[in-house]
């Protein structure tokens, strides 16, 4: 009995915090309307600092942060939001539409076709369908292999061997897919710049060569970090030491209480 009493606690515990929630992205969405958008920032953060990762979310918090000049936010949010549905069509506008007012080159014009063509098909598949897929083909392998031990004991295997082994290649197929996609979802080696202006260091600190400067919106890889600084890598292959306080990483790590 107080097994149950305790179960319909949490539930009703978990009911009051999902309303809570709703009522708060309510109230910022409108305030959002009112076009008091520090306000509307404030209440979409506080729902973040929940733990909730939901795409909408994240591209609403880009959107204030994009109508309160901070271009870098914005950024950064919006490639959050992709990064959890990389179908929201609204982010991928948004997000294309603010890199036009950054001051740097995004991306290496040399991409070429093929490669622009797998990210594509890459992003194409969300991590849920991978995984539903996957598991799809494993069911189907374990049928076709009860249907061979219980229907063909005595009788030829050909046909029903080959689409197990059909089966099996798409298996492969799609979970090396599935794994690549949670790879790319949970990486942190990707962020933005969210400084005015950052100058790059061949090494890390400033009596070393300036090798490059950068501004707000950059996006670029980590490769190394010692102590405030990170070595980091531009969409043109050049890379270079700067301040870790100037970026933030494109993570959906939960936020710290």
């Amino acid at each position: 009995m107080k097994k149950i009493i305790l179960l319909l606690m949490l539930i009703s515990i978990n009911i009051f915090a999902t309303n809570k929630i709703d009522e708060v992205f309510q109230t910022a969405s409108e305030s959002y309307e009112n076009k008091d958008f520090f306000q509307s920032l404030q209440q979409f953060l506080s729902i973040e600092n929940e733990g909730i990762i939901n795409s909408d979310l994240y591209y609403n918090i880009g959107n204030c942060y994009f109508r309160l000049d901070q271009i870098g936010k914005a950024i950064l949010y919006y490639e959050k939001a992709l990064k959890v549905d990389s179908h929201h069509n609204a982010a991928k506008r948004n997000l294309k539409y603010v890199l036009t007012f950054t001051k740097d080159k995004q991306a290496d014009d040399e991409t070429d076709f093929l490669s622009s063509f797998k990210e594509k098909i890459f992003s194409f598949f969300s991590l849920n369908f991978l995984c539903v897929i996957s598991l799809i083909f494993l069911f189907a392998i374990i049928f076709m292999i009860n249907i061979i031990i219980l229907k063909y004991r005595n009788r030829e295997k050909t046909v029903p061997i080959f689409i197990i082994s059909i089966f099996v290649v798409l298996l492969i197929i799609f979970g090396i897919l599935s794994f690549l996609k949670f790879n790319s979802y949970h990486q942190e080696n990707q962020a933005v710049l969210i400084s005015s202006t950052v100058i790059g260091y061949s090494g890390p600190n400033e009596e070393f060569t300036r090798v490059f400067t950068i501004h707000e919106g950059m996006i670029f890889e980590i490769e190394k970090q010692e102590n405030d600084w990170s070595l980091i890598k531009l969409p043109n292959g050049l890379g270079g030491w700067i301040l870790s306080e100037t970026f933030e990483r494109i993570t959906l790590s939960l936020p710290n209480k």
